[in-house]
């Protein structure tokens, strides 16, 4: 039984170095250029705020209250329509892509935060186009650390404060 668990681990790691933690590359696709999809353009959250700016302590919303799952294979899940203007979600960050390295974005990197994996074990969960996250951009790049989990607080949209939990 250790010996799969271990093989397991291995190849989830190899996995995460050969492809890079994170990237969703239909995602990241410009508009027009390569493959064309449901998932061609990011919809970021803005991180409108200073990156020490704590979490505001809205109410807090469970991360799988924020979307609604759909029976379309192309589009598996949607922001819930009853998504209140104001709260706080607890995420994980599973993954980014250092646009402002490449010069393609002038809000900040892409960051993808996740729920939770399954029995709260980040390392073995993987995150597909058909598991609802949130994509947020922001300029937090030594604030913001991947495999660890936030407390974020949006307005509006807007990402305005995040603490680490």
């Amino acid at each position: 039984m250790r010996l799969f668990g271990l093989a397991a681990t291995i190849g989830a790691f190899a996995l995460a170095a050969t492809a890079g933690c994170g990237y969703l590359p239909s995602e990241l696709e410009a508009p027009g250029k390569g493959k064309s999809g449901p998932h061609a353009r990011v919809t970021a959250k803005l991180h409108t705020v200073s990156c020490t700016t704590p979490a505001r302590g809205f109410r807090r919303v469970k991360f799988d209250d924020l979307f609604a799952f759909t029976d379309d294979s192309e589009h598996p899940f949607r922001e819930a329509y009853n998504t209140p203007a104001q709260y706080d979600v607890n995420a994980y960050v599973w993954g980014f892509d250092n646009c402002m390295k490449r010069g393609t974005c002038d809000q900040g990197d892409h960051y993808w935060l996740i729920g939770r994996g399954p029995g709260n074990d980040f390392s073995t969960w993987v995150v597909t186009p058909q598991f609802p996250r949130i994509t947020i951009q922001s300029q937090c790049q030594k604030q913001l650390k991947v495999g660890e989990r936030y407390r974020f607080s949006f307005s509006r949209g807007q990402l305005v404060g995040f603490s680490r939990r």
